[in-house]
C-alpha cells in the first residue's frame, strides 16, 4: 500500500473544507460577524486540493484496498481536527493550542462543546462550531457506511461502495434532512440564525449550539417534540433514510430494530415517569414529554437536559441507567455514538435462540436463525472490545488524580460521544489540564467515531506489514 492510495479521500475532503468556508463567509457576512478565519481556510483548502492534486492525478478512488481504508479513515479525521483549528486559532490567538485543539476535537467527534475558552466574537464562534460538528456528522456516516463496511467483508467491494455517486447520495441525504429541520425549526424558534444552529447540532447528534456550551436546555412543548424527532431522525442509519426517501416512508415503520429501540425507549420512559410520579410536580403530559426527551437524548448520545427535570435533583440516582442507553446508542451508519442498538439487539437475539435450542434441541426456528457465522463473530468481538476499553481507558486516565468512577464517567463521555450530559448529572466538573490528557481524550473521542475495530487493526503489526 502506497501513501498516495488515500489522496483520493484527501482531495475529496479538501472540497467538503472549501464548501463548508464558502458557507461560513457567506453565513458571517449576513451576520456582520468576523469572515478573515474562514477565507484563510478556503485559501488553505484549495492549496492543499492543489498540491494533492498536482502529486498524483491519475489515482482512483475505486482501486483501493483495505489497508487503504483503515490509513485513510485516521488521516480524514486528523486533517479534519488540525484544520478545524485554523478559524479559532486565528478567533482567539491568546487561547492555549491545547485548548483549542481540544476544542475542535470535541466538536468534529460530535460530543458537543468541552471548552474553557473564553469567546469574544460569539458569532464568529458559533457558526464555525455549527459547521464542525455538522462536518463530523457527515465524516462518521461515511466512515461507518464505506470504510467499516469494506473493512469487515471479506469481499473486495470498492467498485460498489467508492463512487463519487454514492457519497453525492449521502452528501445530499444529509444536507436535505438539514434543510428540512432548519425550515421547520426557524418557525417553531422564531429565529433563522438559531434555528440553523439547532438543526445542525441535532442532525449531528451533538449537544453545542450556544457559546457556553449549554446542554440544559428550556424550550415549549412543541418544539421539545421536534427535537425529539430530529434526534431520532439523526441516529438512524443513512441506508435506511435512503430506502424510505426512494421507496416509501414505511421503511421507518417496517425496519424491526427500529420498532425495537423504540419498544425500549418507551419501556425506560415509563420506567422513569412512575419512579418521579411523587417527586416531581408537573402536569403528567409535561412530564412525560420531558423525560421521553431525556431518554431520547441519552439514548441517541445527544446528551441535552430538560431543565425541568434537571432542577429537581433526581437524575443523579439514575445515572448508571442514563450511561448504559448511551452505551445503546444509535444505528450503524449514523451520526450517534455508542455499541449500536442493531448490534445489541442482535446479540440478545442470538442469546434467545440459543437458550431456546438448549431447553428445545430438536426444533428449529426457522425464522429466528443467525447464520451469518461472521457478522456474529464481529458483533461479538465489537462489543466485547467495546466494553473492555472502557475500564482500560479509565484506569490509564485516573493517572491523572481523578477517581476511578469519575475517570469511568468521563471515559463514558467521551467513548460514546454523548459529551458532559453525564458529568453535569454528576456535578462532575473537569477539564483536561495537561496536554497528554488532552491529546489522550481526544484520541477516546475520535475511537468512537471510527469504531474500534479499524483502531484495533491499526495498531496491530499486521497492518504494517508491506506498508
Amino acid at each position: 500500500m502506497k501513501i498516495q492510495n488515500t489522496y483520493p479521500f484527501i482531495l475529496l475532503l479538501m472540497i467538503i473544507i472549501s464548501f463548508s468556508s464558502i458557507i461560513a463567509i457567506v453565513w458571517s457576512l449576513l451576520l456582520g460577524a468576523n469572515s478573515i478565519p474562514f477565507i484563510l481556510l478556503l485559501i488553505i483548502a484549495i492549496f492543499i486540493f492543489v498540491c494533492v492534486y498536482i502529486s498524483n492525478n491519475k489515482i482512483n478512488i475505486e482501486d483501493i484496498d483495505k489497508k487503504t481504508c483503515v490509513l485513510s479513515t485516521f488521516i480524514i479525521w486528523l486533517i479534519l481536527i488540525v484544520m478545524g483549528t485554523i478559524p479559532f486559532y486565528i478567533l482567539f490567538p491568546d487561547e492555549k493550542i491545547k485548548d483549542i485543539f481540544f476544542l475542535t476535537s470535541s466538536l468534529v467527534s460530535t460530543n458537543g462543546i468541552w471548552s474553557n475558552i473564553e469567546v469574544s466574537d460569539i458569532s464568529s464562534f458559533l457558526i464555525w462550531q455549527s459547521i464542525l460538528q455538522w462536518l463530523g456528522g457527515l465524516c462518521t456516516i461515511v466512515v461507518g457506511s464505506f470504510f467499516v463496511e469494506m473493512v469487515l467483508s471479506k469481499k473486495n467491494m470498492s467498485k460498489d461502495y467508492f463512487s463519487i455517486e454514492n457519497f453525492k447520495i449521502i452528501f445530499f441525504l444529509y444536507s436535505s434532512i438539514t434543510i428540512i429541520f432548519i425550515f421547520i425549526f426557524s418557525f417553531l424558534l422564531n429565529n433563522l440564525n438559531d434555528a440553523i444552529q439547532v438543526s445542525m447540532a441535532l442532525i449531528s447528534t451533538s449537544n453545542a449550539f450556544t457559546s457556553r456550551g449549554d446542554i440544559i436546555i428550556e424550550f415549549n412543548n412543541l418544539t421539545k417534540l421536534f427535537m425529539i424527532f430530529s434526534m431520532i431522525i439523526g441516529s438512524l442509519s443513512i441506508n435506511l433514510h435512503y430506502k424510505s426517501f426512494s421507496h416509501g416512508f414505511l421503511n421507518y415503520i417496517k425496519n424491526k430494530n427500529i420498532r425495537i429501540t423504540f419498544i425500549i425507549m418507551l419501556i425506560f420512559t415509563l420506567i422513569l415517569s412512575f419512579y418521579s410520579f411523587n417527586y416531581i410536580k408537573m402536569p403528567f403530559i409535561d412530564k412525560f414529554i420531558n423525560i421521553c426527551f431525556l431518554i431520547i437524548s441519552f439514548i441517541t448520545t445527544t446528551g441535552l437536559i430538560p431543565e425541568k427535570i434537571y432542577s429537581y435533583g433526581l437524575l443523579s440516582n439514575v445515572i448508571i441507567l442514563l450511561a448504559m442507553l448511551t452505551l445503546i446508542g444509535g444505528s450503524v451508519s449514523s451520526t450517534s455514538g455508542g455499541m449500536k442498538a442493531s448490534r445489541i439487539i442482535y446479540i440478545f437475539k442470538y442469546i434467545y435462540i440459543e437458550l431456546f435450542r438448549l431447553v428445545n434441541p430438536r426444533k428449529i426456528m426457522a425464522s429466528e436463525k443467525i447464520n451469518n457465522i461472521d457478522e456474529r463473530s464481529q458483533i461479538f468481538l465489537f462489543c466485547i472490545l467495546y466494553l473492555i476499553s472502557i475500564p482500560l481507558l479509565a484506569s490509564i486516565l485516573s493517572i491523572f488524580d481523578l477517581r476511578f468512577e469519575d475517570s469511568f464517567l468521563v471515559i463514558i463521555s467521551t467513548i460514546t460521544n454523548s459529551g458532559i450530559g453525564i458529568l453535569e448529572i454528576a456535578n462532575l466538573n473537569y477539564y483536561p489540564d495537561s496536554f497528554f490528557e488532552v491529546i489522550f481524550l481526544s484520541i477516546v473521542m475520535v475511537l468512537g467515531r471510527i469504531e474500534i475495530f479499524l483502531t484495533m487493526i491499526l495498531i496491530s503489526g499486521i497492518f504494517w506489514k508491506k506498508i
